[in-house]
């Protein structure tokens, strides 16, 4: 039997700059026989991939307007000691680089031997001698604009896209009235995750009760132990020992197997039974499977993915990364 749909597809108006854009939520974009596609139920089944080209739009202009900013910031540095660009730079810049010592660049050779492809020092101390002398004109450039930047009146007014996420039923440090909330999508067997693991210490250390940190979970599907892992860290939980058990985790990311997770909780003096039970029962199945699904939807497409009062962060970034975004929040 031959099942025949009729599909109907709302167009651009004349006069207009996108149909899409002046949708209300129950105009009806498309119809697929009787069965009516509404605007909303499009909004929501394409959210999450929206979402990231916001994303990536906005680092786009972001890149592009520091780059302004840098090339305003100098052009006024300039001008204010009565040389042009050029020679500003070559004074501040260029004139301070020395050349690297023969101890710089011995040191240097025998600290990455193993990474100069067999060659002998005679071979590689020319590439040597560029290397540390282009490192030390990127460094005295980094610290120039760092300085003008710092003596610089400049405001930003172009906002990062923010994601309404929510913690959920999820562990939690931190007080609830803090003014900034990190939410991490993370899978205990990404070794991204593990490597972010000291960032998001110091920064708990460093800002104490102004953080509000929540660990949502995100194994990937090809992690094969990672599921089973995050179910796990919820049957501690249950005991009270969610973040130590989580340290477990970290430590032994490559021994996540079902086996291994039941010495981690003897290992932290958990009620075995009670945990095992919890275990091999699934009880914290359904709420992993929730935040994958919650993860997908805001956007998170790989671990770590964090959002700082719902800004984007990707990645097991450095500590400055996120010292910026936070500072930002906090000065508003």
């Amino acid at each position: 039997m031959m099942v025949i749909l009729a599909l109907v597809i709302s167009g651009c108006g004349k006069g207009t700059s996108g149909a899409a854009a002046s949708l209300n939520p129950n105009d009806v974009v498309a119809t697929v026989g009787d069965v009516k596609i509404t605007a909303a139920e499009l909004d929501e089944a394409a959210k999450s991939r929206l979402q990231r080209i916001e994303y990536e739009v906005y680092e786009v202009k972001k890149g592009v307007l520091d780059g302004i900013v840098e090339k305003k910031m100098l052009e006024a540095a300039a001008a204010k000691e009565g040389k042009s660009v050029e020679a500003f730079l070559k004074e501040k810049i260029d004139d301070k680089v020395t050349p690297p010592t023969e101890d710089e660049v011995k040191s240097f050779y025998e600290g990455r031997k193993d990474q100069m492809g067999g060659k002998k020092f005679a071979e590689a101390e020319t590439m040597i001698k560029a290397y540390l002398t282009q490192s030390k004109t990127q460094g005295l450039r980094q610290q120039l604009f760092a300085d003008l930047r710092n003596s610089a009146n400049i405001k930003i007014n172009i906002e990062p896209p923010r994601v309404d996420i929510e913690i959920g039923d999820n562990p939690t440090q931190g007080p609830k009235g803090a003014p900034i909330t990190i939410v991490e999508f993370t899978d205990y067997q990404c070794p991204f995750c593990t490597r972010v693991r000291p960032t998001i210490k110091k920064i708990m250390d460093d800002y104490k009760d102004k953080i509000r940190y929540a660990l949502r979970d995100f194994p990937l599907s090809f992690h094969q132990f990672a599921r089973k892992a995050h179910e796990a860290a919820h049957c501690a939980g249950d005991q009270g020992k969610y973040w130590d058990y989580g340290k477990e985790l970290w430590a032994n990311q490559q021994a996540l197997q079902p086996d291994k997770l039941k010495e981690y909780a003897k290992k932290i003096k958990l009620d075995v039974k009670k945990f095992d039970q919890c275990l091999d029962g699934g009880k914290y199945a359904k709420l992993v499977e929730e935040n994958v699904q919650y993860g997908a939807s805001v956007g998170a497409q790989g671990t770590p993915s964090f959002f700082i009062n719902g800004i984007f962060i990707s990645g097991a970034q450095p500590y400055d990364a996120f010292k910026k975004v936070i500072d930002q929040e906090l000065a508003k």
